[in-house]
């Protein structure tokens, strides 16, 4: 080999080495792909049995058990946010990306102990995943992520953003009751120290205040064909609101004459708090609901504004 070859060949070799060079100093400073089990390894949704979410402030335990589904720190979950949770769990399309390497960037990223929020997933007494979710990236479906004891922050496009945002109370079923319209044959609403029934009479309603719009008793009716509730009584509360004299009460019941909805209102500075008895199939017995003002305006009006005109 003559010695421009060897010249031409060096060239090259050097060309090759620069390019490799300048490759790997670009892909240092934009993010990198991690290897497969960089951040979430293949999870098997169908066998996770725990899923731990706590912050310093909130803690949600979701578990499954035999018959009785997923629940929330003992209660009924509410069926979509948890179905939207195991659907990024077993996305695995999903690729996380490295942006950060240092734990100057951990606080920024609000994925510190204190800041963030750790997930644990478990399955049969295994520990599957250990996480730390901080912030929402910029882009809507974005969330920064961190194993729990490394120093790397991921960034994860993903359902997953919005499922690991929830505090205890927004994974809880929120629905009171359901209610078909045609099944209630009598209502009973006492607001303070004044009541009234009303009862079905073929296709017209009949008041013991006086006459009433029918398509008006119709439209009541609809409030309670999904009573949803707008959060839930501490522990701390419940004694005392237990103890407390309801102001309203409502009463349904079907067409034997059998109670289909109890519920008695105590009202607050910032809305109601509500009681069932007996709680609907679903719910928490003796569970105490927080509701808005104007959905209990709803569920017990005033007879006045039933009358006819």
């Amino acid at each position: 080999m003559s010695s421009k070859q060897l010249l031409r060949l060096a060239g090259v070799l050097v060309a090759v080495l620069l390019l490799w060079g300048v490759a790997a100093v670009a892909s240092k400073r934009s993010g990198r792909i991690p290897d497969s089990g960089g951040l979430l390894p293949k999870i098997d949704t169908a066998s996770l049995d725990t899923i731990a979410l706590t912050t310093r402030t909130d803690t949600a335990i979701l578990s499954r058990s035999r018959g009785a589904g997923w629940q929330v720190n003992g209660h009924p979950t509410d069926a979509q946010p948890v179905k939207q949770l195991l659907r990024g769990l077993a996305d695995t399309a999903q690729t996380p990306e490295v942006i950060a390497e240092s734990p100057a960037s951990h606080a920024r990223l609000r994925v510190t102990d204190d800041s963030g929020r750790r997930v644990r997933l478990m399955s049969h007494g295994r520990l599957i995943a250990d996480m730390i979710a901080g912030k929402h990236s910029v882009e809507t479906s974005g969330i920064y992520l961190r194993k729990n004891g490394k120093p790397e922050v991921y960034l994860l496009r993903s359902p997953l953003a919005d499922a690991l945002d929830r505090s205890s109370d927004e994974w809880r079923n929120h629905t009171i009751a359901e209610i078909e319209p045609d099944s209630v044959s009598a209502v009973e609403i006492r607001r303070g120290s004044k009541s009234y029934t009303m009862k079905r009479s073929g296709t017209r309603w009949i008041s013991s205040s006086g006459s009433v719009d029918s398509a008006r008793v119709l439209e009541l009716l609809s409030a309670y064909h999904a009573v949803k509730a707008a959060g839930f009584a501490h522990k701390a509360q419940e004694d005392s609101i237990r103890s407390a004299q309801p102001r309203r009460s409502s009463r349904l019941l079907d067409r034997r004459g059998a109670p289909l909805l109890s519920m008695t209102f105590d009202s607050t500075a910032g809305g109601f708090w509500v009681r069932v008895t007996p709680a609907p199939a679903g719910s928490d017995r003796g569970e105490v609901y927080r509701m808005e003002s104007w959905t209990v305006d709803q569920l017990t009006p005033a007879d006045s504004t039933l009358r006819t005109h």
